[in-house]
């Protein structure tokens, strides 16, 4: 009779030990999953920085130099064109100017971020941004078409030839965000001139 207490105790015990065993378990398995997306995030984060300051030591103050009117996002690297920079009012015909700095801003851009960290690129995206006035639509027609005439320009051949110009080619995207990203003042005004512009980002991908 002991015995079968015994056995029939021990059996509870055991099925009642399996479930802290597995939670203790799944708890593992989720740190795990979480350190390894933090790893990851830290070293993009890293990767991120260091081609900023690659942009900024090799490019910005060169082309700060040389009086090119546009601006580049110490943190990011991104550049930012103003539309009085590149474009007519409600045209996407890039000015002879805007085709001129091009020339000479895209080969130290790209230079910049593909000598040490080519593998990690995973796109060069261009943004076309509008203001708030007219319609959504036929501002993200205008959007976009102003993206691609940069992109276009600057895999195309009138650019010439520079240095990964032929990985630029497979990993440029053109988009058109219309009034979607709006600039707006500290009091909360809308810029349109700060509105409309266009601007150029890589991004990255440390698993490649």
């Amino acid at each position: 009779m002991i015995n079968k207490y015994r056995r029939t105790v021990n059996k509870e015990f055991e099925k009642s030990s399996f479930w802290p065993t597995f939670t203790d378990m799944i708890s593992t398995v989720l740190m795990v999953v979480m350190l390894m997306l933090f790893s990851s995030e830290s070293i993009t984060g890293s990767v991120e920085k260091d081609l900023a300051k690659n942009i900024d030591v090799s490019v910005n103050q060169t082309l700060k130099e040389s009086g090119l009117p546009f601006i580049i996002d110490q943190n990011t690297g991104q550049v930012t064109f103003g539309e009085k920079t590149m474009f007519d009012v409600d045209s996407s015909i890039l000015k002879p100017e805007a085709k001129e700095m091009l020339k000479i801003l895209i080969p130290k851009y790209v230079e910049s971020i593909y000598k040490d960290y080519g593998d990690n690129i995973s796109k060069i995206v261009i943004k076309g941004h509008t203001d708030d006035v007219g319609s959504y639509l036929y501002n993200l027609d205008l959007s976009q078409r102003r993206a691609f005439s940069v992109a276009e320009f600057i895999v195309g051949n009138e650019i010439g030839d520079y240095k990964y110009k032929d990985k630029v080619l497979k990993n440029i995207e053109a988009i058109g965000r219309s009034e979607a990203e709006l600039i707006k003042s500290s009091e909360g005004s809308i810029n349109r001139d700060s509105s409309r512009r266009v601007e150029m980002k890589y991004e990255i991908n440390v698993n490649k």
